[in-house]
């Protein structure tokens, strides 16, 4: 691993070795000290990490089962030795864990499976856990989330004391917590002592620092990190300038991810076999001067247009707009290249905020620190989406 017990070390040995490679990046952008033995070191083969204090052998790449998986893919990552599959009771109303139970059955015994519940009440937690069960033709999953928990309020009591349960009665061998806000919600998850992972957004750039003191509260708490959103930010919108972008992209962005030992697995949505090999790829390749590169200058390119989901805005919108939630849903049709998820999501909205119109402000009252637009981005998402 590039990293010791003890924290990062070899910085400057490393940044020798990047400066005379004839790279000179500014400053703020410089991720590679985050990271700064990176290119020097690399896993030797594939790689399968601990999932906190579950004991749970995970592959470092794991597979987003996505919306509407191909069975195919799936098949694929189980006998490329991916064991991580992770889904959600409200993904197409069920529609993608009847995909997967369809395509895992006979291979169960071979993955670590996790869905998720958006749920709060104690009576629709259980529910959903019985729908979810059936439809994965399973009698248990090995984690069960509560889905999409940002706020503290979010995370119920009679939420929790639902997933205890269903730990208890052998339908889940572990719980957890998935969030967008991981900032927001951190010590809450912490203090509540009970969760064993958490999932949360983590990628090149927003994965430090804005994640970073999170993450290491998790942990050193036992609890196991899975990233999501892993390559959200180098698809879609703005056409590469060439084919390396396209295809390697996601690649490098993955390998960035892994760089950090805290996270114990990943799970990037693949549309296709290839690029399900693609990004099987980053547990045996090392992250390179390349990379580096690569990644720093589609950050620049898409910084007026990307919301990194740091949670660091300025200001907050009179009229209730939940701005980091509707740039996000812009991000999964812009990015992501899924109009029907970033549409849906758009449409569990209040309708009253569903109503507003940015474009009637003069200026908008959010301000992003890392100079995204923020008004143009919400009229785009507001008139593409409502």
């Amino acid at each position: 691993m590039p990293f010791s017990k003890g924290g990062l070390v070899g910085f400057d040995s490393s940044r020798r070795k990047f400066l005379q490679a004839g790279l000179v990046l500014p400053a703020a952008g410089f991720v590679a000290t985050h990271h700064p033995d990176a290119f020097s070191q690399a896993p030797a083969q594939v790689g399968y990490r601990t999932l906190g204090k579950t004991g749970l052998k995970v592959s470092s790449v794991g597979c987003g089962i996505g919306l509407i998986p191909d069975p195919a893919v799936l098949v694929r990552a189980v006998d490329l030795g991916v064991n991580y599959f992770d889904t959600a009771r409200m993904y197409e109303k069920g529609k993608s864990e009847e995909i997967a139970g369809k395509a895992l059955k006979g291979r169960r015994n071979k993955i670590v499976l996790a869905s998720k519940t958006d749920a709060r009440t104690k009576a629709d937690v259980l529910k959903d856990m019985d729908d979810s069960l059936k439809a994965l033709q399973t009698d248990h999953v090995d984690i069960w989330h509560l889905h999409s928990r940002d706020t503290p309020e979010t995370i119920t009591d009679e939420a929790v004391e639902a997933c205890e349960i269903l730990k208890k009665q052998g339908k889940t061998s572990f719980i957890g917590v998935s969030a967008h806000d991981i900032n927001a919600v951190v010590d809450k998850i912490v203090k509540i002592g009970k969760f064993d992972v958490v999932q949360t957004t983590y990628s090149y750039p927003i994965g430090s620092p804005f994640r970073n003191a999170s993450i290491r509260k998790l942990h050193e708490a036992g609890i196991g990190v899975v990233a999501m959103k892993v390559i959200l930010a180098i698809a879609g919108f703005i056409p590469p300038k060439d084919l390396r972008l396209e295809n390697e992209g996601p690649l490098a962005a993955i390998k960035w991810v892994l760089l950090n030992p805290m996270i114990s697995t990943t799970v990037p949505f693949a549309k296709n076999i290839a690029e399900l090999e693609m990004n099987f790829r980053a547990m045996s390749e090392p992250y390179t001067l390349k990379d580096e590169k690569m990644l720093y200058a589609r950050n620049q390119e898409i910084r007026p247009l990307y919301c990194r989901m740091c949670y660091e805005c300025k200001g907050k919108c009179p009229k209730g707009v939940p701005v980091a939630d509707e740039l996000r849903f812009l991000a999964y049709n812009d990015f992501g290249g899924n109009s029907h998820q970033a549409r849906e999501n758009f449409m569990l909205l209040p309708q009253e905020i569903r109503r507003v119109q940015c474009s009637e402000c003069s200026s908008c009252a959010v301000q992003c620190p890392n100079g995204v637009q923020v008004r143009n981005r919400l009229i785009r998402a507001q008139a593409l989406l409502a």
